[in-house]
């Protein structure tokens, strides 16, 4: 897919939620220029996933499964953004044959449990952290 296949361009400002955890999928996204960050709500804690930047890819696995955004993406700096409209996207996947298909869902689906579990992992790493900082602290 190349950017003339997506004719939607959008700006956001440092800061600017591009896409909200839990809200349903209607759109992947290629970053353009600049840079985004990937949260994930962990125990009511936003976690950092991932940074992501010019010529990357995000979105996409909410309308391969046809389910809610996994996480957040919120601008870092000035980006902007090609649209892949949902429709166009779908035409892309069934192109596919149907055992590539099955084999990119079943791989967003454990992309989504993995990024759930290593969204846990860093919060409890975080916690620890937290706890060996008291003890130097006091110490």
């Amino acid at each position: 897919m190349s950017l003339k296949d997506t004719p939607t361009i959008q700006r956001y400002a440092d800061g600017d939620i591009i896409v909200s955890e839990g809200i349903v999928s209607n759109n992947a996204f290629i970053i353009i220029e600049g840079k985004v960050n990937v949260t994930k709500k962990v125990d009511k804690k936003s976690v950092l996933i991932n940074t992501l930047k010019a010529g990357d890819v995000f979105g996409e696995m909410g309308l391969i499964s046809q389910t809610v955004r996994s996480a957040s993406v919120v601008a870092v700096g000035n980006v902007t953004i090609g649209v892949i409209e949902k429709e166009q996207f779908n035409r892309l996947v069934e192109q596919l044959p149907d055992d590539v298909r099955l084999v990119v869902k079943a791989l967003v689906d454990r992309l989504r449990f993995t990024s759930e579990q290593l969204s846990r992992i860093g919060l409890e790493l975080e916690k620890t952290r937290s706890v060996i900082s008291s003890f130097s602290i006091n110490q």
